[in-house]
């Protein structure tokens, strides 16, 4: 697989590895596409494969006895999951599903490991990526104790517009949004208070839909009003 076929951003796993590396990890990948909702990693798996997003996104959850799913992280386009099991040699800690349709690649635990012990642009990439999703899960844990349910879906929407904002863009528009019950389950509250407080947010102008879409008038006002909150 060339490497110019794909572009990856510049802080993600395949983002930040060289050429050497990427030739050599893509030999030894085999990759599939996922559709909305499928399972990339169960919980119960006893594989130790490791995954690479080649194209679109998949999230990181758990589910509670009570059937409750409580979402960790996003893996974007670039950035790897499965590595903990590779490398501690342990269960699967958490369920992997793709957020939308996802082309994902996966390498096999023993190959893995052997280039992650002679490539050191690897192992560095991935500390970047392990710390950088710490240092995400130490906000959400303080957020959870210092910030309301709004307040928290009021930061998780701010971040996705930042997201999707080009240059100096003030209005952005988010193809796919994450569904009501994706954001409570990242917020850890539930589909109706987040529903309440969107609706509430809509008729203040903050946000807007098209069709299937999520509009941000105003970056700009939005950030405001999360920082007046």
């Amino acid at each position: 697989m060339l490497r110019n076929e794909l572009t990856f951003p510049s802080k993600s796993f395949l983002g930040q590895i060289n050429q050497d590396s990427w030739d050599l990890l893509s030999s030894r990948w085999r990759t599939q596409l996922y559709k909305s909702g499928q399972f990339l990693i169960n919980a119960d798996d006893n594989n130790r494969d490791v995954f690479f997003v080649l194209r679109g996104s998949a999230k990181a959850t758990i589910y509670t006895d009570s059937g409750r799913e409580v979402s960790f992280i996003t893996v974007g386009t670039g950035d790897c999951f499965g590595e903990f099991s590779a490398l501690d040699d342990s269960p699967r800690s958490a369920s992997v599903v793709a957020a939308e349709e996802c082309l994902a690649a996966r390498i096999d635990q023993a190959n893995y490991i052997q280039l992650m012990k002679s490539h050191s642009d690897m192992t560095f990439s991935l500390l970047n990526i392990l710390i950088g999703h710490l240092r995400d899960l130490s906000k959400r844990v303080v957020d959870f104790n210092a910030k309301n349910a709004d307040e928290r879906l009021h930061d998780a929407l701010l971040e996705l517009a930042e997201k999707y904002q080009h240059g100096d863009e003030d209005s952005v528009l988010i193809p796919r949004p994450p569904t009501q019950s994706e954001l409570a389950a990242f917020i850890f509250s539930s589909r109706e208070s987040v529903a309440r407080e969107m609706g509430r947010m809509r008729k203040m102008g903050l946000l807007a839909r098209q069709k299937r879409a999520l509009e941000i008038p105003s970056v700009e006002t939005l950030r405001a009003f999360v920082h007046s909150s």
